[in-house]
């Protein structure tokens, strides 16, 4: 997905992100944070999309704006909680399946909240077995719920005309291994002995010694490798 950039799916789906938000959670079990992001598009009914992309699970999941007739709250919910939900006049046993609070980690583009780098959003997930409800709480005064339904490849394409989750790479073990292999060759390659007189050690310092006349006597040169680090993103922007 790209900020500005239409998404044409199948009709009637056309839509617009305007505007991409991270969010952070750390777990107090494994003492990692998690990520996820959300982008807000302009629908093809002018209503309030979002996608969610799990950085953990990747899972990709439109969202679009439901209303029920229940007061509901995510900070007194908990988890394994079943709430009744009233969608349309219809009511929904659900479960809630998690709970949290994510701190917002960075923002791009405009949205039609009033977000912040380092807000808190409290949140809750209502399942049944064929629906997905996500209930968000950014302050005292805005409680938003949203009807959320789980894209594949195939669900994403239908929708943006594209795939915009990242492809998950599968490495044959064989293969896997022999790279690994290589790899271990190479770096005992490098960090072996080298000749003092090896042009291709860079950058190097050649330390000169002279004799009690000015005369030089001996020139040894030491080599310094430097270490390569690569990382990547792996979120719907990138």
């Amino acid at each position: 997905m790209s900020l500005g950039k239409h998404l044409i799916g199948a009709p009637p789906w056309r839509s617009l992100p305007q505007g991409v938000v991270v969010y952070g959670e750390k777990d107090p079990s494994d003492g990692v944070t998690y990520h996820w992001e959300e982008w807000e598009v302009l629908g093809y009914e002018n209503l309030d999309f979002w996608v969610e992309y799990d950085h953990d699970t990747k899972a990709v999941t439109l969202y679009r704006p439901a209303e029920c007739e229940e007061a509901l709250d995510p900070t007194r919910m908990r988890k394994g909680q079943v709430v009744t939900v009233t969608l349309s006049g219809k009511k929904y046993r659900t479960k809630v399946t998690e709970v949290g609070v994510g701190t917002i980690a960075s923002l791009d583009g405009s949205f039609t909240y009033d977000l912040t780098v380092g807000q808190r959003v409290a949140y809750a997930e209502l399942r049944t077995q064929d629906m997905v409800l996500s209930l968000e709480k950014f302050d005292d005064r805005v409680i938003d719920l949203y009807h959320g339904t789980v894209l594949d490849a195939a669900g994403q394409k239908a929708h943006f005309g594209k795939r915009v989750a990242p492809r998950d790479v599968k490495v044959n073990p064989v293969v896997a291994f022999v790279l690994i292999l290589a790899a271990g060759i190479g770096l005992f390659s490098a960090c072996g002995d080298r000749d003092v007189d090896d042009d291709d050690c860079t950058p190097r310092t050649v330390e000169q010694q002279y004799d009690a006349g000015g005369d030089p006597v001996t020139t040894d040169q030491t080599c310094y490798r430097r270490s390569v680090y690569g990382g990547g993103g792996g979120g719907l922007g990138k």
